[in-house]
């Protein structure tokens, strides 16, 4: 089976529904797919000049705001 992707931090989203039963044990490969446009899967590049965002800073937020 070969299925394709995307990443989201220590996930791998597929992109078509996978027929394993939960818990099985699976071996994977995974290779980057060059030329993709990752604004179409959800992603926002950080423009030239933007902030960057930790999550140790929104954490420190959270706290301040009692979250």
């Amino acid at each position: 089976m070969k299925v394709k992707g995307v990443v989201k931090g220590q996930t791998i989203v597929c992109d078509q529904l996978l027929t394993l039963l939960d818990g099985q044990r699976v071996e994977i490969e995974v290779h980057p797919i060059e030329n993709v446009d990752i604004e179409k899967f959800g992603f926002k590049v950080i423009p030239s000049g933007g902030n960057l965002v930790t999550n140790e800073m929104v954490n420190e937020l959270r706290d301040e705001l009692g979250i």
